[in-house]
């Protein structure tokens, strides 16, 4: 028996308008292409050379690379310090900064002074529906496009914003605890869909961050369907997806952020195996994570991984890591080559703004960087700035050669500059030239005025197009005593 489909008819009506949409969307960005000449930057960006790209050129410059910056005991005490910094200080230029103004306006959710999600005993409600409904002020003021380039409707905005569940938060907020069992992409509003300021544009504006595996983090709320959680971190609140936390005590969650013996990763992202021949695939960890170290022997690392349960609530699970792999027992002592060395185990990767697609940005390579050596910077680029003594700013309009005499007194590795929006690390002079490595998500023109889009970890000079102009610089920050 034939059997005619059902509305046949209304689903070719249906189709043909999302064909046609995507294809006008297609032929616009291909015009706009064709029109700007968009290309790729070439891996080695000039006046950068084959040879600037290995590690080993810039350290081979140091007269002493192997040199302790900071002790263990040094750098606890440099942490101990930047917990305790002021919200409000002079610059040099006799300007007030105020931390709480700036994190109040531009870096909502960011926090200034990295702190103990798990002495969080309470939360006032109020204050706890100020930060969660900003970001739904912000969805619903915004006008955004989807992945198609297409605004966003007000219906999924609406569903996005119902979902935060606003009104379930009660006056004080007693909050849960958690442990991130895999590295997770924190957002601005609770969804993992994408969305852009402009169309064409490609930086996802609800990105905004990311967690290792192994951090804690306060649970201080949870959206209507319980698929998300509303947490405070280290370092911001956001919201991540419930799948990614263990729930347990603090003392279950210490026993395993804090370890006192521990492997911490290295290259960007290290396999951890569930069996101890390596057969079978637990998980990874990404740049700067730790797990708590078993055992060690000539056939690998025995870790503990934090695993969630179906329940939600936190096991731990015996993990097994290459004997190979890209780890340290225990953080690295902080000297120059190991500094430059292992911000080069980014190089060439690509550009994620906010962290996105499990990569990072100008700010996350610094964060995850510093984090081997038990440096604990925020996230926000002003914020580490000014996370040591040795900052110093001024005015964007101070000349170049200024600006440039400001370098010929600091150290490569330890030196990171640039200004509010995009930050580097220095690595050194080679005849005119001054340069640093980044992850760049800037473009600029070549001789020929092609857009050369870059999109990704490089080493450049200071005068390029971008992120990377010195015209554009605020800022020099030495870490060190």
């Amino acid at each position: 028996m034939h059997v005619q489909p059902e509305n046949s008819t209304m689903k070719k009506i249906l189709i043909v308008p999302a064909v046609v949409t995507l294809l006008s969307v297609l032929n616009v960005y291909t015009a706009l292409t064709e029109e700007t000449k968009l290309l790729p930057a070439p891996d080695v960006i000039p006046p950068a050379t084959e040879e600037m790209q290995h590690p080993g050129f810039w350290i081979d410059r140091i007269p002493d690379p192997d040199r302790v910056i900071m002790t263990p005991d040094e750098i606890r005490r440099f942490n101990e310090k930047n917990l305790n910094r002021p919200l409000e200080f002079r610059d040099i230029n006799r300007e007030t900064i105020s931390w709480q103004r700036l994190d109040e306006r531009y870096y909502q959710g960011l926090q200034f002074r990295r702190s103990d999600p798990l002495s969080v005993a309470s939360v006032n409600g109020d204050s706890l529906k100020k930060g969660i409904q900003s970001g739904a002020d912000y969805l619903g003021r915004s006008t955004l496009y989807d992945r198609r380039w297409i605004p966003y409707p007000g219906r999924v905005k609406n569903d996005i914003i119902e979902s935060m569940d606003v009104d379930s938060v009660p006056a004080t907020v007693v909050p849960r605890y958690g442990i991130i069992c895999r590295h997770t992409l924190n957002r601005r509003v609770p969804t993992e869909n994408t969305a852009y300021s402009s169309q064409f544009n490609w930086l996802d504006v609800f990105q905004t961050g990311s967690y290792e595996t192994g951090r804690p983090v306060a649970i201080l709320h949870k959206s209507k369907n319980g698929d998300w959680f509303y947490v405070r971190s280290e370092f911001s609140y956001r919201w991540i997806p419930a799948d990614n936390v263990a729930v347990g005590s603090p003392g279950e969650i210490r026993y395993l952020s804090e370890p006192d013996n521990f492997i911490v990763a290295l290259a960007h992202k290290i396999p951890v195996y569930g069996d101890p021949r390596f057969e079978y695939w637990m998980t990874d960890i990404y740049q700067g994570a730790r797990l708590r170290l078993i055992n060690k022997t000539e056939d690998g690392y025995q870790v503990l991984v934090p695993r969630r349960k179906s329940d939600g609530s936190l096991e731990v699970a015996a993990g097994w890591v290459k004997p190979d792999a890209d780890v340290n027992v225990g953080y690295q002592s902080f000297t120059q080559r190991n500094i430059i060395d292992t911000i080069f185990k980014i190089l060439y990767h690509p550009y994620g703004w906010g962290d996105s697609c499990h990569e990072r940005d100008c700010c996350g390579i610094i964060r995850t960087v510093f984090d081997t050596f038990g440096i604990f910077t925020p996230r926000a680029p002003t914020h580490q700035f000014y996370y040591t003594d040795h900052a110093v700013t001024f005015p964007k309009e101070l000349p170049l050669s200024e600006k440039y005499s400001l370098f010929d007194s600091v150290e490569p590795g330890i030196t990171i500059c640039g200004f509010g929006g995009h930050i580097m690390m220095y690595l050194g002079k080679v005849g005119d030239n001054y340069f640093v490595i980044h992850s760049n998500g800037y473009s600029y023109h070549d001789a020929d005025g092609n857009e050369m889009r870059v999109a990704r970890t490089s080493v450049t000079d200071l005068e390029l197009e971008g992120g990377s102009d010195a015209a554009q610089f605020t800022n020099i920050s030495v870490f060190k005593p």
